[in-house]
Parts: C-alpha cells; sequence; structure tokens
C-alpha cells in the first residue's frame, strides 16, 4: 500500500456539533495523498456514529477508539498509527482551508523550517478576526506560545521528542511539543504568511483548556523546569526592560533616571 505524504490525526471527544465541518475540512484538500486518522475518545455523545458513516465514504479515513484517557494519549496513539511521513494535528472542531496542507508541505519541502504552521482566523457563532500572534522564535515562544495546535512536522521528529507529555493533559500539551522541538532538537519554527486554519472558539465552559490560571501556573512551572535553557530568555527580558527603565528617549531629550542629559540633533 501506497504510504501516503501527510497523515492528518484527529483526537476526537463529543464534538458531534462540529466534527462534520472538522472531517470536510480535511477531505476537502488539494493535497489529496493524506489519510485522516481520527482517535474516539470514548465520545458519549453521536461522534463515533459520524465518524463511521465518513470512514464508510473515505478509506482515507480511519478510526480508532479508546477509553476516555485524554487529548495526549488520543494523539499519541493517532501519530504511532500514523503511516505519512508527515503528521498534522488538527482538533475536531477546527477548519482548515482546502490549500493548508498543500501549501504547509510545499513550505516544508523547501526548507523554510521543521514545523509549519499558518496565519490563523478566530472564530465563534457570533464572531470572526484573525488571531494576532508573535513571530515564533524562542524568545517569543518563552513567554508565551506563538502557534495553535495545528501544525505540519515530520513523524520522524516527533517521535524523536517522545511525542506529547502526559503531564500536560490538563492543557498546553501543544505548546509543550513545540518548546521541545525548539529548545531539545534545536528545530525551526515557520509561519506561512496565509491564512490556513480556522481555530473555534468555545466558551471557556465548554473549552478543553479551561483549565484555569492556578492549574495553568502549575503546568508553566513544570514547563521551566523541564526547558531550564528557558532562564536565559527571562533574564535577557528583564535586562531589555531594566535597559528601557533607565534609559529612555524623549522626543530629541535621551534619560537616564528621568534625568535629561543630552539633546539629539
Amino acid at each position: 500500500m501506497k504510504r501516503p505524504i501527510v497523515s492528518v490525526v484527529i483526537p476526537c471527544y463529543n464534538t458531534q456539533e462540529y466534527l462534520a465541518e472538522t472531517l470536510d475540512s480535511a477531505i476537502a484538500q488539494t493535497l489529496s495523498d493524506i489519510e485522516i486518522i481520527c482517535v474516539d475518545d470514548g465520545s458519549t455523545d453521536d461522534t463515533p456514529k459520524i465518524l463511521k458513516q465518513y470512514a464508510a465514504n473515505d478509506k482515507r479515513i480511519k478510526v480508532i477508539t479508546q477509553k476516555n484517557s485524554g487529548v495526549v494519549t488520543a494523539r499519541n496513539v493517532a501519530i504511532a498509527a500514523a503511516r505519512g511521513e508527515y503528521i498534522y494535528t488538527l482538533d475536531s472542531d477546527d477548519i482548515i482551508t482546502p490549500d493548508c496542507l498543500e501549501k504547509l508541505y510545499a513550505a516544508m519541502t523547501a526548507g523554510k523550517g521543521d514545523v509549519i504552521t499558518s496565519r490563523v482566523i478566530m472564530f465563534s457563532d457570533n464572531t470572526r478576526g484573525e488571531f494576532i500572534l508573535p513571530k515564533p522564535t524562542k524568545s517569543n515562544m518563552v513567554i508565551n506560545n506563538c502557534l495553535v495546535n495545528a501544525a505540519l512536522f515530520r513523524k520522524k521528529d516527533f517521535e524523536e521528542t517522545g511525542g506529547f507529555d502526559p503531564a500536560f493533559n490538563d492543557g498546553i500539551e501543544d505548546y509543550d511539543l513545540w518548546m521541545n522541538f525548539m529548545f531539545k532538537h534545536n528545530k525551526k519554527i515557520y509561519r506561512v504568511p496565509e491564512i490556513l486554519f480556522y481555530y473555534r472558539s468555545k466558551p471557556k465552559s465548554a473549552s478543553r483548556n479551561s483549565q484555569g490560571a492556578s492549574k495553568y501556573h502549575l503546568l508553566r512551572k513544570y514547563m521551566k523546569k523541564k526547558y531550564p535553557e528557558m532562564r536565559k530568555y527571562f533574564v535577557i527580558k528583564w535586562i531589555k526592560k531594566i535597559a528601557r527603565m533607565i534609559v529612555r528617549i524623549d522626543g530629541k531629550n535621551v534619560k537616564i533616571f528621568r534625568i535629561s542629559i543630552r539633546k539629539q540633533k
């Protein structure tokens, strides 16, 4: 059996309301040499029924069923079963444009980076607008996650990272993976300057990542321990902040501790 170029992995848990739209967007890709691996993570709604219907109509769709174990396990199981050289992670309530995989794959094969993402539209039932994210450099990624959870990467690179860390099953598991790629394996992240991904924004009560400030703080604390390289970038950030506080350029005046020392020409 011919090996697909890209394996799209979709963890699914009780998303009957959005799943068909997500699957339709994956099926419609102009890069057709793909497989779509869906892991039903113990859904209790009509998610299994929808997956079964789609798999019956498209041989590229494969469904794996497991007891509810969380998104980290679901993604790891899907990627372990993937046959594609490249992996694209997609949540079961988000949408990709028809040319998404084709353009990400083109950037990958052109050597733009090792993890390829794109610009993002955030949408809900009532609103829509671009989700503006900083450039995914190491320094920016240390301060906050600059990516969404959908990106293209090589399966072999993913395996070298050890996969999604179960310690982050309550949230920011994608953030941890990107940090792993960058800091432990020196991989480059590149953002295609086009809108190819639509991120569905849901109420906090319906969001898996509504872990709360205290839990997020604990996850970030563990992340800092896991990647001690982050400390350097925090130090650089504070040095720059202090330097801006000490030396300020106000119009044509240079000030140190708010005391004007000379006029610029």
